[in-house]
């Protein structure tokens, strides 16, 4: 046997802003939302189909939709666009955009100079015992992009380059929602916009099958698909497919198994590439025949609910609305070349199985957390001092309080001694009988 060294160029090269499991090796693409990142086991599977079930009266699933797509251009990736209820031209302009720093999305109520002004207070109200204990946090944050490395000069000084072309894409980025995507970016970027309303208007075409072939046509076309060999060392890029709202009353099928077959096609199109989709589908789907939703998630890799507080009788009033705006519900997740998800090991907010989530829309970003119910009457501080404008009444209460107290010792002394020391009926001295209460 002859040994051969192993030459790193001619190594298969990961794509841009991808990275590798820690738990089973498999390649990963963030989903722009750190949470939804850390509740999948550090990101989307490449390969993978992940399925949003959206909400009765909110869209917060197209949220999501739209940062998988940002994020996507952020790391310079081949992003599918797929919608025939919106525009899709309208809703890549609409899309969010990086934020310049961590310290941009402190919102109100995470506002960090509210937090240096109340630590002295805090400390106080917090037992000694708990104050050096590290913080439990329900969250996960996105880690800043880190600084460019310094480069050394010919006269041995260091300086900063400030050219970012050289730089690899970031593999989950900061996004600020108040911030819109600049028209440069779209020029640039790799993008396919998918329309099937306009070139489905016959009846009789079946346009899951159509989409299914335009997909297909973005795969072999763009160099995404894993089974066609390429040169070695040759650059591989990773392809984002987002199909919004599918199945809605605005597509037209021939058949309700129409929605299965399609899916099941698209799951063994992903399989063999570079590519991972994310797919919304609307909440009347729900009360379709028995087992109908179930069928749908059966044939997918992850599934995903969003289920908002708003047009809900049932939580109105609750006080915890006042902190989240719906609870985050995690069917299904993703298992690829393991037998268990890889969350159960590498998660932070949904370890061991643990399925009790919220989120919360703040005005810069959305966050998926650790549902908590508030203290039971509210965060108060307790008055240790009778109020300064009631002296008399609180006089008069004690007094009358204390007479009545004096009264009732003598009746229980007359009551339990016979009046004049005696013992009572069944009684011993320094005794009280427990059947006279």
């Amino acid at each position: 046997m002859s040994f051969r060294k192993r030459n790193a160029d001619q190594q298969p090269k990961l794509p841009p802003g991808s990275r590798l499991s820690a738990y089973n090796g498999q390649l990963l693409v963030s989903t722009g939302v750190p949470s939804l990142d850390d509740i999948l086991g550090g990101g989307l599977p490449v390969g993978t189909v992940l399925l949003v079930k959206e909400d009765r009266a909110t869209t917060y699933a197209q949220l999501l939709l739209k940062y998988f797509l940002a994020q996507g251009l952020a790391s310079h990736h081949h992003c599918a666009l797929v919608s025939k209820d919106e525009d899709p031209t309208e809703m890549t302009r609409n899309l969010m955009w990086l934020a310049s720093s961590d310290a941009d999305l402190d919102d109100d109520d995470t506002n960090t100079t509210g937090k240096a002004a109340s630590g002295e207070s805090d400390r106080m109200k917090i037992a000694w015992r708990y104050s050096h204990l590290k913080k439990f946090e329900t969250s996960v944050s996105a880690k800043p992009v880190p600084a460019p490395a310094p480069v050394i000069t010919k006269d041995g000084t260091s300086s900063h380059s400030t050219d970012k072309s050289n730089d690899p894409p970031p593999y989950c980025s900061l996004f600020d929602l108040t911030k819109r995507v600049p028209e440069s970016v779209l020029d640039d970027a790799s993008l396919t916009l998918i329309d099937p309303s306009l070139e489905t208007d016959d009846d009789n075409k079946d346009q899951y099958a159509d989409l299914l072939q335009k997909i297909r046509t973005v795969i072999v076309d763009g160099n995404f698909s894993s089974a066609i060999p390429v040169p070695p060392g040759t650059p591989r890029n990773a392809l984002r497919v987002a199909i919004h709202s599918l199945a809605s009353p605005s597509w037209q099928s021939k058949s309700s198994h129409d929605l299965f077959k399609f899916f099941h096609a698209l799951r063994g199109l992903l399989r063999f590439s570079f590519g991972a989709a994310i797919v919304t589908i609307p909440a009347y789907l729900y009360d379709e025949v028995p087992n109908y939703i179930q069928r749908v998630e059966h044939v997918v890799d992850a599934v995903i609910e969003i289920e908002s507080f708003a047009g809900s009788s049932l939580h109105n009033d609750q006080p915890y609305t006042q902190t989240y705006h719906g609870f985050f519900h995690v069917h299904k997740l993703p298992v690829l070349n393991s037998l268990l998800p890889p969350s159960t090991k590498l998660s932070v907010l949904s370890a061991g199985g643990s399925n009790d989530l919220a989120f919360k829309l703040r005005r810069k970003r959305f966050a998926i957390e650790t549902f908590h119910l508030p203290p039971e009457g509210g965060v108060v501080t307790r008055r240790t001092e009778p109020p300064p404008d009631e002296p008399t009444k609180t006089s008069t209460s004690s007094s009358s309080s204390s007479s009545k107290s004096s009264a009732n010792k003598g009746s229980f002394q007359k009551r339990h001694t016979g009046g004049s020391g005696g013992v009572g009926c069944g009684s011993r001295p320094g005794k009280v009988d427990p059947l006279e209460f």
